[in-house]
């Protein structure tokens, strides 16, 4: 099976990237953050275990060689969630683009995010993904500090609420050997739980500042306290553009492998 050669770096920068515009863009919460990071921890780690047996079956079975029926079934489905997945990330961008900037730089740069990611070679992409991962760190570091000061403790007090949290399920986790070599793809099992911890943590810093049922919608967080809310916003859209060019990446060599499979896609590169 001829590799993506993405790296493992590359396939988290792209789930948190995602996680972190489910949490942004969220109205207010239904499950109070106490029960959200209780009863979601072994959600994750059952999705983790999943997952787990998932990519050792798909290693075993050379699920993403597209020489047998099952192989080019799987890897048309797949192009499909994950062209679904890069629709949503671009309309995240622009509404995220649109409602803090008043812009509609997203949607121009459209014709060259289909370009670069339809023409980079995987490795091109991965090489960024150290630069943008420090970004995102620095950046989140910003929105620690601005808090300092905010959190209200005596928020955290017991809830009645009962309702089950939910966690949001992507592509990326039942695509593992796709994206980096079988080393690799064993550490990226932990996916699930890295995205719970952003999650959660986010919820905690929600529940923290604003106190459990508030209406508010996610980007709030970011502008409490935070005067470089701004640069925040423009570093998960930098990142957010790098994720679309991953996607369609993923979908040029899914789509080819499910129509043409491995060999006939090697033999016209």
């Amino acid at each position: 099976m001829k590799q993506a050669s993405f790296s493992a770096q590359t396939l988290t920068l792209s789930v948190l990237t995602a996680v972190f515009a489910w949490c942004v863009l969220q109205t207010g919460s239904a499950v109070p953050a106490r029960s959200f990071l209780l009863q979601g921890l072994p959600m994750a780690l059952g999705l983790m275990f999943i997952i787990a047996l998932l990519e050792r079956a798909e290693q075993g079975a050379n699920l993403f060689s597209g020489n047998k029926l099952r192989s080019r079934v799987a890897c048309g489905l797949l192009a499909f969630w994950f062209g679904w997945e890069a629709v949503e990330t671009f309309r995240q961008a622009q509404e995220i683009c649109w409602e803090n900037f008043s812009s509609m730089a997203v949607l121009g740069l459209l014709p060259l995010l289909l370009w670069a990611g339809w023409k980079l070679e995987p490795g091109v992409l991965a090489r960024s993904a150290p630069i943008l991962c420090w970004a995102a760190v620095l950046a989140g570091l910003f929105c620690l500090l601005g808090l300092r000061g905010q959190l209200r403790w005596e928020n955290l007090l017991p809830s009645t609420t009962s309702q089950t949290p939910t966690l949001p399920l992507y592509a990326e986790y039942f695509a593992l050997p796709l994206f980096c070599p079988a080393k690799q793809a064993r550490r990226a099992v932990w996916l699930p739980v890295k995205a719970f911890l952003l999650a959660g943590g986010f919820a905690l810093g929600m529940e923290l500042v604003f106190g459990a049922g508030s209406p508010l919608p996610g980007v709030e967080l970011l502008r409490a306290g935070n005067r470089l809310d701004a640069v925040v916003l423009l570093v998960w859209l930098t990142v957010a553009l790098f994720r679309i060019c991953v996607l369609v990446q993923v979908v040029r060599q899914l789509a080819g492998w499910a129509c043409h499979g491995t060999q006939s896609v090697e033999e016209n590169a």
